[in-house]
């Protein structure tokens, strides 16, 4: 008998990071594995917004949810912000929220909360690395399931014409990107300003007017999924400087793409990368600098790293994660008999 699984699709039609594409390449597959999900929101424009994208899946809005009875429940958003009748299982991507805490009080609250109610409340914890695994261990006590992020079939690498001296970075306007770091280190790495940094996606304002100061060869691009994966396979390098990831999906897609990684040895993307990438410390700027400079100038060297980009997304099982979150599930729905 498939299993009718309530999944808190609050973020699902705006979120195409990380927590977003995970969450996609998980639910749209479940059918398959016989659950039958109930997407669930908070308004009916966001169910209708929803019921365009995927044409017949089954969409309610929490208050009809909650008059619903369930056999468990899926809260993929790093916590639980609402409850329904059924078992949950809780997906905490990272616990940015208490090692990076915000200086609002307010703000903080905010962030932390859903993920502690997940702690008291959740009968199963999953999360997306073996590092966040370790987090969660430590804060709270709990043993997590490890179920990696999905790699969409669409992350391969496509004909394109290549920029030999560009960088592209894809940014967001956490902090934790650490986008100002990266542009001081081209600027050591490059004095000639002869390679350029291709920024994807949002800056935030700090690090919008560090660019624009820096007097650095760049540009600047907002891509959807094709034209990102059009940029992964023509540019010489990908930059992954980030003080801290969950896991470091971005990464992964672009090895997945063939591209030559450089990252952060920080947090989850040594995991994620996994022996494929030049790794450096996220503040050590001499020692990027000069991975820039190799990667760019040494045309053995970059291909080296294609190579063993496209060696490790062949190693990931690409279905791993809605097998394992059925599974989980499963194990929710049983605990409730």
């Amino acid at each position: 008998m498939n299993l009718r699984v309530a999944v808190d699709a609050s973020n699902l039609a705006r979120d195409r990071r990380g927590m977003g594409r995970h969450v996609r390449g998980v639910v749209y597959r479940l059918f398959d594995l016989g659950i039958e999900p109930l997407l669930v929101v908070s308004s009916r424009d966001a169910a209708e917004e929803l019921r365009a994208e995927r044409p017949g899946i089954e969409v309610a809005t929490l208050d009809d949810a909650r008059r619903r009875a369930f056999d468990a429940a899926w809260y993929p958003w790093n916590g639980m912000r609402f409850q329904v009748r059924a078992p949950a299982l809780v997906t905490v991507h990272d616990l940015f929220a208490f090692d990076a805490a915000h200086r609002s009080p307010i703000a903080r609250w905010r962030e932390q909360r859903p993920i502690a109610r997940a702690m008291r409340h959740a009968a199963q914890i999953a999360t997306v690395s073996a590092y966040s695994a370790a987090r969660v261990a430590a804060r709270f006590g709990r043993d997590a399931t490890v179920v990696p992020p999905v790699l969409e079939p669409m992350w391969q690498p496509v004909p394109a014409q290549r920029l030999e001296r560009a960088v592209l970075f894809v940014a967001g306007p956490e902090p934790r990107k650490n986008a100002r770091f990266l542009i001081h280190c081209m600027r050591e790495a490059f004095p000639a300003n002869d390679v350029m940094l291709v920024v994807a996606g949002t800056l935030g304002s700090e690090d919008a007017r560090a660019l624009e100061s820096s007097g650095i060869l760049h540009d600047r691009i907002a891509p959807n999924d094709e034209a990102l994966r059009e940029w992964y396979a023509r540019v010489a390098v990908v930059a992954v400087p980030s003080l801290a990831e969950g896991f470091g999906l971005g990464a992964l897609e672009a090895m997945a793409c063939g591209a030559a990684v450089i990252a952060s040895n920080a947090t989850a993307l040594p995991e994620a990368c996994d022996g494929a990438a030049l790794l450096a410390p996220p503040d050590d700027a001499l020692a990027w600098s000069g991975a820039l400079r190799m990667a760019i100038d040494d045309e053995r060297t970059r291909a080296d790293l294609q190579r063993r980009s496209l060696a490790r997304a062949a190693r990931v099982d690409r279905d791993a994660a809605a097998r394992v979150t059925a599974e989980l599930l499963r194990r929710c729905a049983e605990s409730a008999r």
